[in-house]
C-alpha cells in the first residue's frame, strides 16, 4: 500500500513535470477542446523501477514490464505520428500501412512471444494472445471522454485482484499510479493517449491469463471478440450515457459535460 500510495504521489507530481513535453503534440477532445496527448507516460515511468526491483523474486515481474513497454512504445508511436482513423476499418481500409496497423501487429506478436512463456498448451497460447491483445485495444476503445480509460482500469483490476496473490501487487501498484494522474485527465488538462490505455489494457489481458482458470479466458476472449464487432456498429458513449449506473460512474470527477 505504501508504494501504491508513493506512485500515485510521483504519477500525479510527473503530469505538470511531462505536460511541456507534450505541449505541440494535442488532439481534440470530445467536447472540442485541444488537450496534450501521451501523458500516459507520467503514470508508467514511475513503475518501470518498482517493477524491476521485483525481478529477482517473482517471474511475473519481467513479463509485465515487457508488456508495459513495448505496448508504450506502440502507443507512443500512435499518438506521435498517428491518424485519426478509428477502428479496425479505419486503419485498414485505406491499404496503407499505417501505424495503427504497425502497433494491431506488433501488439499481436509481442502478446504471443508473452503467451508462449505462460502458456501450457496452444488453447492457453490462443486465448492469453488473445486477451493481452484485444484488452489492449479495448481500453484504447473507452479512451474517448475523460478519465472513462483510467476508471475503466481500476474497475477491471479490482474483479481480477482476488484471483491471483502472485500478481496482486503489480496490478495494485499501477492502480496507484493511474490514480495519482487521474485528476488531470479528469480535468481535461491531459490525455493519456494509446500510450497510456494500451499499456494498461495490455498488462489488464496479461494478468487476465495469468490468473484465470482456462474456462474464464475464453469466456473473457469471447466478450473481447464481441464488444470489437460492436464498436464497429454502434457508439460505447451512447449505452455509457443511457444507463444509470454505467453514466454515473463514466461522470465521477469530471467537470463540466
Amino acid at each position: 500500500m505504501v508504494i501504491s500510495l508513493l506512485l500515485a504521489l510521483v504519477s500525479y507530481v510527473l503530469v505538470p513535470v511531462l505536460k511541456p513535453v507534450y505541449q505541440y503534440q494535442r488532439k481534440t477532445n470530445y467536447r472540442g477542446i485541444d488537450v496534450p496527448v501521451g501523458l500516459g507516460t507520467a503514470f508508467i515511468l514511475p513503475c518501470i523501477p518498482v517493477l524491476v526491483f521485483r525481478f529477482p523474486e517473482n517471474r511475473d515481474a519481467p513479463l509485465t514490464l515487457t508488456a508495459l513497454l513495448v505496448f508504450t512504445v506502440l502507443g507512443l508511436l500512435d499518438d506521435f505520428l498517428g491518424s485519426d482513423a478509428k477502428g479496425f476499418r479505419g486503419h485498414f481500409r485505406s491499404g496503407q500501412i499505417s501505424t495503427g496497423v504497425v502497433k494491431a501487429v506488433g501488439g499481436v506478436i509481442t502478446s504471443f512471444f508473452i503467451s508462449f512463456v505462460i502458456s501450457q498448451n496452444w488453447w492457453q497460447l490462443l486465448f492469453i494472445t488473445l486477451l493481452i491483445a484485444l484488452s489492449a485495444n479495448f481500453l484504447n476503445l473507452l479512451d474517448l471522454a475523460p478519465g472513462r480509460a483510467g476508471k475503466g482500469f481500476i474497475l477491471f483490476s479490482l474483479f481480477l485482484l482476488p484471483f491471483g496473490v502472485d500478481t496482486q501487487p503489480f496490478l495494485i501498484w499501477l492502480v496507484g499510479a493511474v490514480v495519482g494522474y487521474l485528476p488531470w485527465d479528469l480535468r481535461e488538462e491531459v490525455m493519456m493517449g494509446d500510450v497510456g490505455s494500451n499499456a494498461l489494457g495490455a498488462v489488464l489481458g496479461l494478468h487476465a491469463g495469468l490468473v484465470l482458470p482456462t474456462f474464464w479466458q475464453a469466456a473473457l476472449v469471447f466478450a473481447l471478440i464481441v464488444l470489437h464487432i460492436l464498436a464497429e456498429k454502434v457508439s460505447f458513449s451512447d449505452w455509457i450515457r443511457r444507463s444509470r449506473v454505467l453514466n454515473f460512474l463514466d461522470s465521477l470527477g469530471r467537470g463540466g459535460n
